[in-house]
């Protein structure tokens, strides 16, 4: 699986999950534009490329390595909330390279904290980062994905599935990308542009603490490297939730479970609550294209049960 004449955009491409992403596709012929927050040591860099990167940057680590196998990289030093800046940006990738074909949403922050202490600058930031930004991004990038007909976007799904403790706006943002990857995926059907979501977990500085020693050499970024490509590629699904860690790789979805049917006269909430055993994951299991779909299954099966003929 190659990517040679595809530009990819990379957040978060500094360290962890998304300098292995990007350092990935530049093996695999891709030229990668590589977006971190970073301040570059001399000048502003929001709307230009990076020219004057610190010792120390993880930026430049990242546009080192690649360099070093021969690939092409193009480093931005900005913040994924400015939506002025993610233009400038990339008004300057088409400029030098008059495409783009990947977009990953990787940026990302984590502060786990007790919802009860939890401030409301701290939860706006969250949504500002995760979910405004990966909004903004792709807002960018929409328009000339739509142009050339082909496009392939990754949202970063992380813990919302499933949720964990203390990580109430964490889950909530992810959550929200989740519900952008469910209707903008219809959106980008008729335009040849696939968006899809991952729900990584591997060995990175904000995980490392949080895994047992005796465990962590099972979760390496291999899999999840691998499953990001498989996204990135033309062969990719669309609409889909793949989670990758530890050697696995599994399909998350929202399903329904099978409707127990009341009348109109006995349906109360005793009734409900006597019946919850019933309800309660009820087969069997079915998963919707879309909210109308979901819409027209109600309709469907009231109409039947009162043997009414829909058109």
């Amino acid at each position: 699986m190659r990517f040679e004449g595809q530009v990819a955009i990379v957040t978060g491409a500094a360290s962890g999950l998304g300098r292995a992403y990007a350092i990935a596709l530049a093996e695999r012929g891709a030229r990668v534009v590589l977006v971190d927050n970073e301040v570059a040591k001399t000048e502003d860099v929001s709307c230009k490329p990076v020219i004057d990167l610190s010792p120390g940057s993880g930026l430049k680590s990242c546009c080192d390595a690649i360099k070093a196998i021969g690939g092409e990289c193009q480093p931005f030093s900005l913040d994924v909330t400015c939506s002025q800046d993610i233009g400038s940006m990339v008004d300057c990738v088409i400029e030098r390279w008059g495409r783009v074909d990947i977009l990953i949403n990787n940026a990302g922050v984590h502060r786990p904290c007790a919802f009860e202490q939890m401030s409301e600058v701290s939860w706006k930031h969250q949504l500002d980062v995760d979910l405004n930004g990966t909004f903004y991004m792709t807002k960018a990038v929409w328009p000339y994905m739509t142009r050339q007909g082909y496009g392939r976007i990754v949202m970063s799904g992380a813990s919302s599935v499933y949720g964990d403790m203390h990580e109430t706006s964490f889950s909530a943002s992810k959550m929200a990308v989740i519900g952008l990857v469910n209707s903008l995926h219809l959106e980008g059907e008729e335009h040849g542009i696939a968006v899809n979501s991952i729900i990584p977990h591997a060995v990175t500085g904000m995980t490392a603490a949080h895994l047992a020693p005796s465990v962590r050499p099972l979760f390496s970024k291999t899999t999840v490297t691998a499953t990001m490509l498989y996204l990135c590629s033309s062969k990719s699904p669309s609409g889909q939730h793949l989670l990758a860690a530890a050697g696995g790789i599994s399909h998350a979805a929202m399903v329904e479970f099978s409707p127990s049917r009341f009348k109109a006269e006995e349906c109360t909430p005793e009734v409900i609550t006597e019946r919850w055993g019933d309800i309660y994951k009820a087969k069997p299991v079915t998963a919707h294209r879309s909210g109308e779909a979901q819409v027209l299954a109600w309709a469907k099966a009231s109409a039947e049960k009162r043997h009414i003929t829909l058109e």
